[in-house]
């Protein structure tokens, strides 16, 4: 059952993509609802795919259930996630500076704000986390 509704929501990717797709294509839609379109379609016959082949292959399924719930997999894939925050802070922050000197401010001010942002979050979650563990 939950197969299904999977393939379902892949088939619904592919549909909104061909359409966007399609509209961007005819003039209807700005270039960037059409390459949203492009990309939908991508991941909606890539994963369709995938989910095909898991509901056949039975050693397919096995490995990736393995991949999926091995814990040296979970850690690696959460220590992934912390590199990526740290360094999307610290690229963040030096951009916010370097155009800050450039004479950007409003682009400044929108990448010093997503700094804020997820830093915002980073302690929201600390915390709730140190509550929790």
């Amino acid at each position: 059952m939950k197969i299904r509704k999977i393939t379902i929501l892949f088939i619904i990717y592919i549909i909104v993509g061909v359409t966007l797709l399609t509209l961007g294509i005819a003039g209807v839609i700005d270039e960037f609802w059409q390459g949203m379109g492009g990309g939908l379609l991508i991941i909606g016959i890539l994963r369709s795919i995938q989910s095909l082949r898991y509901s056949k292959d039975e050693n397919y399924r096995e490995s990736y259930n393995t991949e999926l719930n091995d814990e040296r997999n979970r850690f690696i894939r959460n220590k992934a996630w912390a590199w990526a925050g740290y360094m999307f802070v610290i690229i963040a922050a030096i951009t916010t500076l370097v155009l800050q000197t450039l004479g950007e401010r409003l682009l400044s001010l929108a990448v010093s704000t997503a700094v804020g942002l997820i830093l915002i979050l980073y302690w929201i979650s600390y915390f709730i986390l140190q509550r929790k563990y």
